[in-house]
């Protein structure tokens, strides 16, 4: 088992979002208690062991001493990337960087980070992307914000609370699932859409896209050389 786990979008104290998305808890304290048990049945209580939350933790309206409570019960370290609710940890960023491995972003823009896992890379971003960091070699990337209800696009997929029970994704897990994801796209020499042009047949462009002295004269070319017969470094066409 590997020692790195991702999750996203937990909301915890949030109530609203209950009814957002169709959790099935009776108000927040409910929802809070839950994703913290489901957290520990599947993140080993060891300092050896990562979470890395990619978002929308902890709702604006936490206390941070409740905040602080829950953090200290979820089973390992943590690490943090920026959602697009995450004023709390905004304001006291100074505070939560004591107890994370890492921060980073900004509130509302995120950020991005990657890893590597049995030499597959990922890309982890609160927002899902069309396209990252080798997308078209078979990368992966892992996002939030949509509360599993975006459609898959290639080897890429939400991995919030909302679609794996409130509980954190082993990279064993995300593995296995990516297996059965097709890849977006491949960019092959010649892209979809960036078909080579057709080579110009007017004789002034000829000359100038063949450059660096290799210039292409043809037959009648009024150039002074060509009037001579000697076309000056270049070729006949």
């Amino acid at each position: 088992m590997s020692n790195v786990f991702i999750t996203a979008d937990e909301h915890y104290g949030h109530e609203k979002i209950i009814e957002y998305c169709n959790r099935p808890f009776k108000h927040a304290d409910e929802m809070n208690e839950f994703i913290i048990e489901q957290h520990n049945k599947v993140v080993p209580n060891s300092r050896g062991v990562l979470t890395i939350h990619v978002g929308d933790w902890f709702w604006h309206t936490l206390p941070l001493g409740i905040a602080l409570t829950i953090l200290g019960r979820l089973n390992g370290r943590h690490a943090f990337i920026y959602g697009n609710h995450d004023e709390l940890i905004e304001k006291y960023e100074s505070v939560f960087r004591q107890q994370l491995d890492w921060i980073k972003g900004e509130n509302k823009d995120s950020a991005c980070h990657r890893l590597k896992f049995n030499n597959n890379e990922m890309t982890l971003c609160h927002y899902a992307m069309r396209v990252w960091n080798r997308s078209h070699k078979g990368a992966w990337q892992l996002y939030g914000h949509s509360h599993n209800e975006l459609p898959v696009v290639g080897k890429s997929f939400d991995i919030g609370v909302d679609g794996h029970n409130f509980a954190p994704w082993s990279l064993e897990e995300i593995e296995a699932k990516m297996a059965t994801l097709p890849q977006a796209h491949i960019i092959t020499k010649v892209w979809p859409g960036k078909e080579a042009p057709e080579m110009p047949t007017d004789h002034a462009t000829k000359q100038y896209m063949a450059g660096n002295g290799s210039t292409v004269h043809e037959p009648g070319c009024p150039c002074g050389w060509c009037k001579m017969g000697k076309p000056p470094g270049g070729t006949r066409a």
